[in-house]
């Protein structure tokens, strides 16, 4: 059976990078589990990534709580709430397809816009319970 937490990140990272709203409030497909060197001034990274079991006494499931963060190098609170609005409208709700799980929900439980140094970012928490198949 593969990782539910990576299957389901990954999903995310699959739903975000094909939104076409997003890419272009990140001027391409910036969404990262690891920011690679010389990556632009705004972008969407992958954090951390939680699982807890879930399970009854017959079946099995699995608890994720999913952070992002965004970057930006705006002075401006504009673009950090834009994008994270958009992480949002993707991800909340989705119906992802999580190879080797059925996602059960998926919610946003957390968002913050704060300013870090100059610029401003946000930080992204998601919900989510997966079953295996």
């Amino acid at each position: 059976m593969s990782s539910a937490g990576l299957a389901l990140q990954e999903a995310m990272r699959t739903a975000l990078i094909a939104d076409p709203t997003l890419k272009k409030l990140l001027g391409g497909a910036y969404v990262f589990d690891e920011v690679p060197r010389g990556a632009p001034p705004t972008y969407v990274e992958f954090t951390s990534l939680d699982t807890r079991d879930w399970s009854t006494m017959s079946e099995v499931g699995f608890e994720h709580v999913v952070s992002i963060v965004v970057r930006s190098n705006s002075r401006s609170r504009k673009p950090a709430q834009e994008i994270s609005a958009a992480v949002e409208a993707v991800l909340d709700g989705a119906a992802l397809a999580v190879p080797g799980h059925r996602l059960v929900s998926v919610r946003l439980v957390f968002w913050s816009v704060m300013k870090t140094g100059q610029t401003y970012g946000a930080s992204l928490r998601f919900r989510a319970a997966t079953e295996p198949l």
